[in-house]
């Protein structure tokens, strides 16, 4: 018999050999305050460039309002605008009744689902809360756009591997493209002059705790943040599983995803995690961004909320503080 034939000629195996010895250029491995400021300024400027490019100015948002709803508790407003010259972005903004002064408002995002936005404002449960509406019903502005490839902007060839493949082509990363689409929604907020633009938060599911961890990372008008059902590794979810939108090229040769929110710090974050949601654990990824908090003299702004649930987004805890925390900057 031909040895060779008893040979691993499957290249998962090498790779997986790989893995375990693997550890990302730029996770924090410090513990003291000069450490992170240092840490923190090595390790921006490298992902910023890793997920762009970034265009290079912003466009004229051009806004409309399509159509308003009158709802017991706010008015929605159904709008577009747009992140760059020929990519329109539709919405929903949701505007508390009785506004009179300047007032704390919410990017929402939602998750890796068909529906996009409207589960988080006309969501049914099965997501767990519509965080939109609840915000909205508890007296902040929300603003809930669709991302690339979802929603309304979902193309009928195909989801976020189709999305993936085209702006990969073009040299572009998926990750890095909603994300920009995200702070051209802080600038479309900070436009409306029912919005105080120093006191702008964001919440997030899913895939929109993903990219809610990458853009107040990214984007330090973010005030405070809530982050839910996505708070884990790379190791853990990106080499075993999920979908490739969740997967930046060679992020995990440069940090793990606990590390990106680290440098958020020192703004507040509330994590939660539905403890039977086992494919997205939440640790060891809480305890290594705490220990970045930690570092950052901001232990007291990270915190975690486990509940007993699946993949879901509770909003008992994390809303209520969400939104007495924007309200008290």
């Amino acid at each position: 018999m031909n040895s060779s034939l008893e040979m691993p000629f499957s290249s998962a195996e090498m790779l997986d050999q790989n893995f375990v010895n693997h550890k990302p250029r730029l996770s924090f491995d410090g513990g003291t305050f000069d450490a992170w400021q240092d840490w923190r300024k090595r390790l921006l400027p490298e992902l910023r460039e890793l997920l762009g490019p970034f265009p290079n100015g912003a466009s004229p948002l051009s806004p409309r309002v399509v159509s308003t709803e009158a709802f017991d508790m706010f008015t929605l407003h159904r709008v577009i605008y747009h992140s760059q010259p020929n990519v329109p972005i539709p919405a929903y903004l949701l505007i508390p009744k009785n506004v009179t002064e300047k007032t704390p408002a919410v990017l929402c995002i939602h998750g890796h689902v068909p529906g996009g936005k409207e589960s988080v404002v006309f969501g049914d449960g099965e997501l767990g809360a519509p965080y939109g509406r609840k915000l909205a019903e508890q007296g902040v502005i929300t603003l809930c756009p669709d991302n690339a490839g979802m929603g309304e902007r979902a193309h009928p060839s195909g989801g976020c591997d189709f999305l993936w493949r085209r702006l990969n082509y073009l040299g572009h990363d998926l990750t890095g493209y909603r994300v920009y689409d995200l702070m051209r929604g802080i600038d479309y907020l900070r436009s409306l002059a029912e919005v105080d633009e120093t006191r702008i938060g964001i919440a997030g599911l899913s895939g929109g705790c993903w990219l809610g961890i990458v853009h107040a990372a990214l984007d330090d008008r973010i005030q405070a943040a809530v982050l839910s059902g996505y708070f884990t590794t790379f190791a853990q979810t990106s080499w075993f599983g999920h979908c490739i939108c969740h997967h930046p090229k060679a992020i995990g040769e440069l940090c793990e995803m606990p590390d990106i929110a680290g440098l958020i710090a020192p703004r507040p974050i509330f994590v939660e995690w539905g403890t039977q949601d086992v494919s997205r654990p939440v640790q060891p990824a809480f305890e290594m961004a705490q220990k970045i908090y930690r570092a950052a003299d901001a232990e007291d702004d990270i915190r975690l909320h486990e509940f007993d649930a699946g993949h879901l987004f509770s909003g008992e805890r994390s809303l209520p503080w969400l939104v007495q925390t924007l309200s008290r900057q």
